[in-house]
């Protein structure tokens, strides 16, 4: 597949490709459209422990044994962002907590389906966990390490069978899956319905408990307007985060188009980026910044329209055509992402309107190893290490052409 590509040399922070037939196109670039976690942001020591966090509290207290956080590792977590189904951190988190509920060993089924049982439902799914998890203890039991071998072996290739709808794809499985036991399907069942998802920040058990782990206590208040419930006092992860865009490389951008043409296209939330990213965001164009608020305002408001769920999160070109719209007038414009979800959706983009080139960097999306070959066995179009090369190979390929 490299033959495809031209390698080009342009920073030491790793190998840089530029597929062969996409050079004349990147000439024509004046606008560039980026996501942010792994783009902007180096989220590595942050979604991806939120994710584990999220799976081990819920997990632990819905079976009343301490569930290893370490059992989700990067390789589970990147097996199935590959198949381009899980721009949501929420989904994922899901996805993997559901997986676990099917995959219990039969003492635990049974000592889930007491605690699940043992819960007064008052029609508040968040406040009905939090009293499960203040009344019922934790054994910090170790797992059977056999079991542990089993499901990671078994969570890997299921990751690998989900396909770009998520967790449409993990309910279809799944619930297959459990259908053959009695035990294993009431329990799914009653667990669905206790965590509640998809729902929103106070609505979901799994989206309230990833917000408390990733905000922190203070920052989860102040930007959500609730009192943090599961997470009273640590410090969140987002804390762990610092930008990855250098001022200088949207500067020299802007040299290069001749004006600041800058749009964001992301699944994740406003308040956490400005909290990292700051007086950063003031060089982006205020219309052409989408993030995941802007996504579930418009999905809420086909849903009113149209009475159906409608999902607008990537691979869905939503995000992307939205900010795109406010850059406008442009020739062509660079996606920059870093996964196969942000790929996917350039491509879905593409077929409404072919003037889009994806730019897949890895350095900051674990493990990068992993990721530099995911995007080169899907044919991305430019492979980067980092956003900051973005500009050295714009001006590289107006020479390399002439």
């Amino acid at each position: 597949m490299k033959s495809r590509y031209l390698r080009v040399d342009l920073s030491v922070e790793g190998e840089a490709y530029v597929r062969n037939d996409i050079a004349q196109g990147l000439t024509e670039v004046n606008a560039a459209i980026f996501d942010c976690d792994g783009v902007l942001i180096d989220a590595r020591d942050s979604y991806n422990r939120a994710i584990a966090k999220t799976v081990w509290y819920i997990i632990s207290h819905l079976t009343g044994v301490s569930f290893p956080d370490k059992a989700v590792t990067d390789e589970v977590i990147a097996a199935f962002k590959r198949g381009g189904g899980f721009n949501s951190d929420w989904d994922l988190a899901y996805a993997i907590i559901m997986f676990t509920v099917s995959s219990l060993p039969q003492r635990l089924i049974e000592a889930a389906a007491e605690r699940v049982s043992s819960i007064r439902f008052s029609g508040d799914n968040v406040r009905d966990f939090h009293e499960l998890t203040r009344k019922s203890k934790v054994v910090k039991s170790a797992y059977n390490i056999d079991f542990i071998r089993k499901w990671n072996k078994r969570v890997l290739e299921f990751a690998a069978s989900i396909d770009e709808s998520g967790i449409e794809d993990v309910e279809r499985k799944l619930i297959r899956e459990v259908s053959s036991s009695m035990n294993k399907y009431e329990l799914y069942m009653k667990v669905k319905d206790l965590l509640n998802y998809p729902g929103g920040i106070g609505e979901s058990v799994v989206s309230t408990v990833f917000e408390e782990f990733f905000r922190g206590a203070s920052f989860y208040q102040d930007s959500c307007g609730l009192k943090p419930l599961f997470n009273e006092s640590e410090k969140g992860l987002v804390d762990l985060e610092k930008p990855i865009i250098k001022i200088e490389t949207l500067v020299d951008m802007e040299n290069i188009f001749g004006e600041a043409k800058f749009g964001i296209a992301s699944g994740s939330f406003l308040k956490p980026a400005e909290h990292i990213l700051g007086d950063i965001l003031k060089r982006f164009k205020r219309e052409a910044i989408i993030f995941y608020d802007e996504i579930y305002r418009a999905e809420l408001n086909a849903k009113k329209r149209g009475g159906k769920i409608v999902n607008l999160k990537k691979p869905n070109p939503f995000s992307i055509l939205k900010s795109a719209s406010s850059l406008e007038p442009f020739k062509r414009a660079v996606y920059v992402g870093d996964s196969m979800e942000d790929a996917l959706t350039v491509r879905n983009a593409n077929k409404k309107d072919p003037r889009y080139i994806f730019v897949g960097v890895y350095k900051h999306s674990p493990p990068p190893d992993e990721t530099l070959r995911d995007f080169i066995n899907f044919g991305c179009e430019v492979i980067l290490p980092t956003v900051n090369e973005l500009p050295y190979l714009l001006r590289w390929v107006r020479r390399y052409t002439r």
